[in-house]
């Protein structure tokens, strides 16, 4: 597999990035993944500026190459071979000799980009299939979800708790409202209405939660950005998530509550799976 390091394509055994680089003393870097279909970037110029919008917030300044970023991801894409593939961009505030908080006003910041294969949607051939297994778990990350930094360990950490069951998803929820998924965004259907939590500190303006609020108001179709109260998921029609590389996928249960069964071909969610 390729991989590109400040200005290089390389294999990836030989990309060496020094552990002294903040994004492992700190956490200290952003990121952004972008899907490509058939080597055609999917919502390219969103998910560059949301990326902007991270540097901006976390004062790292942009790689110059960074402006040729659609180029390096096409190039990429055409070296790993894959059809379908997702972009993995690493931008970290530089390499520090000295472990410090305070950074170094000359530093340097990295970029660095993978890629892997983008595996298909499994509920468009399948819709029948299965839905999402979900937990509920109170958000104690930190009060900036609105940018997308590397510092990912309140969204991982129950998922290696031994002592609890392995589920697709967390929801995160927070004095009694929902803010989002570990890695995703929510959607809830209710008597025809599609219902998703505002965007704030609390959730990632999520490019595929946009598309999709953009899409569904020009079908005619009711959308509101408002709080959710956990008590509304159980008598939701539909609950379903979205993400730059799941797109949309239904949820099956929360917990041990199990989300009433309905025909996909009279889903709203299904509906929705079809703008990708």
């Amino acid at each position: 597999m390729w991989v590109y390091l400040n200005g290089s394509y390389i294999k990836a055994e030989d990309a060496k990035i020094s552990p002294l680089d903040r994004s492992a003393t700190f956490g200290d870097g952003i990121y952004e993944v972008i899907p490509s279909y058939d080597q055609e970037l999917f919502l390219f110029e969103e998910h560059f500026e949301r990326l902007k919008s991270s540097l901006y917030k976390t004062f790292i300044s942009s790689p110059q190459e960074l402006e040729d970023l659609e180029n390096i991801l096409k190039l990429l894409h055409k070296k790993n071979l894959h059809k379908n593939q997702s972009f993995y961009i690493q931008v970290s505030r530089g390499v520090q000799a000295v472990r410090s908080h305070a950074a170094d006003k000359d530093l340097q910041s990295s970029l660095f980009i993978t890629s892997q294969e983008l595996e298909p949607n499994p509920y468009k051939s399948q819709p029948n299939l299965k839905g999402l297994t979900t937990r509920l778990e109170e958000d104690i990350r930190w009060q900036r979800c609105d940018i997308k930094t590397t510092a990912l360990i309140g969204n991982i950490l129950s998922s290696h708790n031994p002592t609890l069951n392995p589920v697709d998803e967390v929801i995160f929820h927070k004095d009694g409202l929902i803010n989002e998924g570990s890695k995703s965004n929510l959607f809830m259907v209710k008597e025809g209405i599609v219902f998703t939590p505002p965007l704030s500190n609390k959730i990632l303006p999520g490019v595929t939660r946009q598309y999709l609020l953009d899409k569904l108001l020009s079908e005619g179709i009711d959308v509101l950005e408002q709080d959710i109260d956990i008590q509304e998921l159980y008598s939701a029609d539909e609950v379903w998530l979205t993400s730059s590389t799941k797109e949309v996928q239904p949820i099956h249960s929360i917990d041990d509550f199990i989300l009433p069964s309905k025909d996909p071909e009279e889903s709203l969610w299904h509906r929705a799976l079809d703008f990708f």
